[in-house]
């Protein structure tokens, strides 16, 4: 059963909420690259510099808003930490449940922009975006097409990865 995508109402803990994510997720998926060989090497290490040029990119909105984030290494060591339950899938799976699951985190990082402020809708357009090349990739990579990692690609030459 593909995941459910999570309600928010209040714009800011759920910004909290996205960018504590992105830097677990640069950290979950650099852990992921160095359990898989080969080409699921190189697209979670693709991965990991999107969650990062992410993280990087929405840090004006933490500042701005005078949000508070939990510690970097303690998010970090969730992150590899969730990568060392998840690492055991197979390439195939693990890219599988992405394309089924990831969906889910469009439609939140969607709900974010709409619920920010007007000066915050460009830089939360890459949350969304960066979400948007993620599923992509995994699509194509399910699909069996030999440029699945051009949406990674793109998306890291738009935003500075």
């Amino acid at each position: 059963m593909p995941q459910v995508p999570r309600t928010f109402t209040d714009y800011r803990a759920a910004l909290v909420m996205a960018v504590q994510e992105e830097i677990a997720g640069e950290a979950y998926f650099a852990r992921l690259a160095e359990l898989h060989p080969g080409r699921g090497r190189q697209a979670l290490a693709l991965l990991a510099r999107m969650e990062a040029a992410t993280a990087a990119a929405t840090r004006p909105l933490v500042e701005r808003h005078g949000l508070a984030l939990e510690p970097a290494e303690t998010l970090r060591a969730a992150g590899r930490a969730e990568a060392d339950r998840d690492g055991a899938a197979p390439w195939p799976q693990f890219v599988a449940a992405m394309a089924e699951n990831y969906p889910a985190f469009t439609a939140e990082f969607e709900q974010i922009a709409a619920l920010a402020p007007p000066e915050d809708a460009e830089l939360c357009a890459v949350l969304v975006d960066h979400e948007v090349a993620a599923v992509d990739f995994a699509r194509l990579e399910v699909a069996g097409n030999a440029d699945s990692f051009a949406p990674l690609e793109a998306f890291l030459a738009r935003h500075g990865g």
